[in-house]
């Protein structure tokens, strides 16, 4: 259990941290709070440097305490955006208290599980390695990290990723992975600028040559790229368990989401591969009528992948599709990763996870989203969790009044203190 003081040392930083802009979009406050986090971290005897990358600094940092195993600390410092500013109830880097919650950018993605892994670093007296890597491109795809990685190949036996959080129920989640990403833009132009529709017989319209290539790509159940489901992982048998265990209320899942319905059940959320437009665009939007034909036309696809399956490959399957027919720029590129069940980092994550909540924790098999886990798997590191979050489902990440409940980030530093005691004798 924290004491009072160390309560109020720790929302002390807690504070100061979220009053740091740091939005990596704009670049708004990036070298400023990166300079504080390095302090911060000398302050708890971390060796601590600002690195760069090509774009926004990591800040790394060393603690040798003489053990056999090394723990790698994966954390952002950088934030979202704030628009829309006028439905926030307090300035965004205000950092405010009211009625036992804390609201700020970045409360609950990612500063107060940052803050909270620190805390608890400060009072760990065990002989376990840690090193620290904080990144500020997070938020805007990681695209200096896998460089920064593969220069620096810091070694570890296991990683923890950025926190999971709770969920609707207060259970605290462990995501054993993550999805790949593949992210790219679609454009098809035909002109060099809009034509009268009047011309509309003899020349090309790029709508319709941009819906051709979609209806080659994905039919609307499957995607059609060549060799697209050849690679997938199957499920073992300890990972359908998993699934079977989430107990997850797809009715009241539907709600949250603001969805009218589902189209598959809980299981293809975490396992299956998907195709999604993100955007399209094209020609006159406004109000009233305009007729042209377009002179371009574009769409934003990303693909989820699942384990085996590489981003690398897909894209080439893709340029087989679209060949000459379209532009095509690439946003996000990331590999799929599932830690097993039965690895160290998970025991010990699940173990300290009952000691502080006195629950059983959820343990997914991978999240529905991305994360750049696949640039520590590359280094040949195989245990890589994703845990200790200070956020729910109601923190509002990335949205207006992002918020945490000061009682869920005392109890993160608690998880993550009892982690580092489980996990240097597992």
């Amino acid at each position: 259990m924290l004491t009072e003081e160390e309560k109020q040392y720790a929302l002390k930083k807690y504070v100061e941290f979220l009053q740091h802009p740091s939005i990596s979009a704009t670049c708004e406050g990036i070298r400023e709070t990166a300079s504080w986090l390095k302090e911060f971290m000398e302050e708890l005897g971390i060796k601590a440097t600002i690195e760069e990358t090509g774009g926004h600094p990591v800040v790394y940092g060393e603690a040798n305490n003489g053990g056999d195993k090394t723990l790698l600390v994966y954390n952002h410092y950088d934030v979202q955006p704030v628009d829309p500013l006028n439905e926030w109830k307090y300035p965004p880097f205000s950092a405010t208290i009211e009625n036992g919650y804390i609201y700020g950018r970045g409360a609950s993605d990612n500063k107060g599980v940052l803050i909270a892994r620190l805390i608890a670093f400060s009072k760990y007296k065990g002989n376990l390695n840690f090193k620290f890597l904080v990144e500020g491109e997070e938020e805007i795809g990681s695209v200096n990290l896998p460089n920064y990685v593969e220069r620096k190949k810091p070694k570890a036996d296991a990683v923890i990723m950025e926190g999971a959080g709770l969920d609707i129920r207060g259970r605290p989640m462990i995501v054993l992975g993550v999805k790949g990403l593949l992210y790219v833009q679609l454009t098809v132009r035909t002109a060099s600028r809009d034509i009268h529709s009047s011309n509309a017989p003899i020349v090309y319209n790029p709508v319709w040559e941009l819906i051709k290539i979609l209806n080659e790509i994905y039919d609307g159940e499957r995607v059609k790229l060549k060799g697209f489901y050849n690679d997938i992982e199957p499920l073992s048998d300890e990972m359908k368990e998993l699934i079977a265990k989430l107990d997850i209320d797809m009715e009241e899942l539907r709600k949250s989401l603001g969805a009218y319905k589902l189209k598959s059940d809980i299981r293809a959320l975490y396992t299956e591969p998907t195709c999604n437009i993100d955007g399209i665009y094209s020609g006159y939007v406004g109000r009233g009528s305009k007729t042209i034909v377009p002179a371009y036309a574009f769409a934003k696809i990303d693909f989820r992948l699942v384990p085996n399956q590489d981003p690398k490959k897909v894209f080439s399957s893709l340029l087989e599709v679209v060949k000459d027919r379209a532009e095509v720029e690439v946003f996000g590129m990331e590999k799929p990763v599932r830690t097993s069940p039965n690895a160290k980092v998970v025991k010990a994550m699940i173990n300290s996870a009952k000691k502080v909540y006195l629950l059983d924790p959820v343990i997914i098999p991978n999240s529905a989203g991305t994360q750049p886990m696949g640039v520590f798997y590359d280094l040949g590191i195989r245990e890589i969790v994703s845990a200790i979050g200070v956020g729910t489902p109601s923190s509002n990440a990335h949205a207006p009044n992002e918020n945490v409940k000061l009682e869920n980030f005392y109890k993160a530093i608690e998880h993550a203190y009892e982690f580092f005691n489980e996990y240097s004798s597992v």
